[in-house]
């Protein structure tokens, strides 16, 4: 055997020689690797600087830019990366949307902050190699939504005990008989929100779920109003009251609370959000929502002489899915229910050479749904003592008429209310008779702004938008553009005689619009409603701090 066949027949340097040859190849692999996990390790870094940069710059949208730049630096980034995207919008956490599309640059109301890096990576090997260094990118989003409780039109401002118990009795489905005392009893009663939406679980057997889910259904008056109770440590008044509620008549949660920022808390987790509300002021707003006959009767007298009565019929619309009470951000807005009344008011006097004249003198008042809309709302993280708030409210159009319509369609709040000259007294045994019609209505034709601080919450102040045409002038001039029309009835020799009921029946009516001021305000006062006018409360600030949301 030669010496070339024997050295190629020797296998005793394999190893050493397939190590050599592939030693490039293991080293290139390694050096590939340590990079990597180096450029892995840099992005996690410029992920983290982007995470606490979006999070700084969603608390405070209107400085972003420099609240980014700030983070970057005082994470070692000098010099700071070459690229810096700052991004500011409005960001909605709807599941209906997908993640990219729950973030909208540029869109107020602002809450939300999206950050944007990119460098160039540090590699230590791959350059050997002729590799460029690649460039690292990365995306943050985070929002911080200030949000505030808070109501509209909740005030009960005329504790009248019949009057409430007609009125209040009615829309419960219900006879009351408290007294004055009772009522004084629970009007400064409030209850914390979360108790009482903990407590309606318990009563429609909701063990387990959201507090969205229990304002997602309907639940029966009578269990809103054992909520009530139970949430204010049972009140004898309002255990009373909740004994008497029809149990039939249901509430659409939706129609009451909107709650926005209650989306994702569970069930008994009351201490998430300390808001109060009035008790009794929340009864009723649950019964004005209800799907119940809300068609009230009720018999007032006037104690003004001329004046032998009042006979009332009230009827409340059904409002719109806004809510009475929210916990929501800037944008949000609320709505009163309409209401409609109508006055039989009858007028008794001498007419002279006519005799004794009873006038019945049907007038009509219609209030619209008065509204309220937050236009601002700014809450520092963490510093609910530092919240304020702008909530611009448009009181409801007040329409006041004397006619007649027929009792199905004053009935239907969902049409128009159409007002026909009626007769109000007949003379002389029916020879002829005097027609009437007037129509006349006030409204605020911009938004009032109203503004709120934390220390309005905490004292429970309300703050009232009110038209800037007084209730009273409005009532005068109703009896000042009524429209009186003599209508013979027959051929008679009386005519000299019928010539002056004009002047006389517009002489008995004088004492008319301050009665209707009296009566008009006592019974929107039973329900809630100012007239003329729209109460706003902000009841709680809740200043959430920024999280991470994409």
């Amino acid at each position: 055997m030669g010496p070339v066949t024997r050295f190629l027949d020797d296998i005793g340097a394999n190893v050493a020689t397939l190590f050599a040859a592939g030693a490039p190849v293991l080293l290139g692999l390694a050096a590939f690797a340590v990079d990597e996990a180096s450029l892995n390790l840099e992005k996690r870094r410029l992920q983290s600087a982007a995470d606490l940069a979006a999070i700084h710059a969603a608390a405070s949208p209107d400085d972003a830019a420099e609240r980014v730049r700030l983070v970057l630096a005082d994470a070692g980034y000098d010099p700071l990366p070459e690229t810096i995207i700052v991004q500011t919008g409005h960001y909605a956490p709807d599941p209906s949307l997908t993640p990219a599309e729950r973030f909208a640059p540029d869109t107020g109301p602002l809450n939300a902050a999206r950050v944007t890096l990119r460098r160039e990576g540090t590699v230590h090997f791959a350059s050997i190699f002729g590799f460029p260094p690649p460039h690292i990118g990365v995306v943050a989003t985070a929002s911080a939504t200030p949000m505030a409780a808070w109501s509209i039109g909740s005030r009960l401002a005329s504790l009248d005990g019949g009057i409430l118990n007609a009125v209040l009795g009615g829309l419960l489905g219900t006879e009351l008989s408290l007294t004055l005392l009772d009522y004084n009893a629970i009007a400064n009663v409030d209850i914390a929100l979360l108790d009482f939406l903990d407590a309606l679980a318990g009563e429609v057997d909701l063990e387990v779920g959201t507090y969205s889910q229990l304002l997602d259904t309907d639940v029966s008056l009578g269990a809103i109003a054992a909520a009530i109770a139970s949430a204010s440590g049972e009140n004898a008044v309002l255990v009373q009251l909740a004994g008497l509620v029809d149990e039939t008549v249901r509430v659409d949660m939706a129609r009451l609370i909107v709650a926005d920022g209650l989306a994702g808390l569970a069930l008994g987790t009351s201490a998430a959000v300390q808001a109060s509300v009035d008790a009794l002021g929340l009864l009723s707003a649950a019964a004005l929502v209800a799907d119940g006959n809300r068609h009230i009767s009720l018999e007032l007298g006037a104690g003004v002489p001329g004046i032998v009565g009042i006979d009332v019929a009230l009827v409340v619309g059904e409002p719109s899915v806004t809510g009475w009470f929210t916990l929501s951000g800037e944008g949000n807005y609320l709505r009163t229910a309409q209401t409609r009344l109508r006055l039989d008011i009858s007028v008794l006097g001498d007419g002279g050479g006519l005799g004794l004249l009873d006038i019945t003198l049907p007038v009509y008042a219609e209030l619209a749904p008065a509204e309220a809309q937050m236009t601002s709302l700014a809450c520092p993280p963490g510093r609910p003592d530092q919240g304020t708030a702008t909530i611009a409210a448009s009181p409801g159009v007040l329409r006041l008429a004397v006619g007649n319509t027929p009792h199905a369609a004053f009935l239907d709040t969902q049409s128009p209310l159409v007002i026909a000259k009626t007769p109000i007294v007949s003379l002389l045994g029916g020879i002829a008779r005097i027609n009437a019609r007037a129509d006349i209505a006030m409204s605020q034709t911009s938004p009032i702004p109203l503004y709120f601080t934390a220390l309005d919450a905490a004292n429970g102040t309300i703050r009232t938008a009110t038209t800037q045409t007084p209730v009273s002038s409005l009532t005068s001039a109703l009896l000042d553009d009524l429209d009186l029309d003599l209508e013979i009835l027959s051929i008679n020799l009386l005519g000299a005689l019928l010539s002056g009921a004009l002047g006389t029946v517009q002489a008995l009516l004088d004492p008319v619009p301050l009665v209707l001021d009296e009566v008009l305000m006592v019974l929107f006062d039973a329900l809630g409603i100012g007239l003329g006018q729209v109460d706003v409360a902000v009841h709680v600030f809740d200043c959430r701090n920024a999280a991470l949301v994409q």
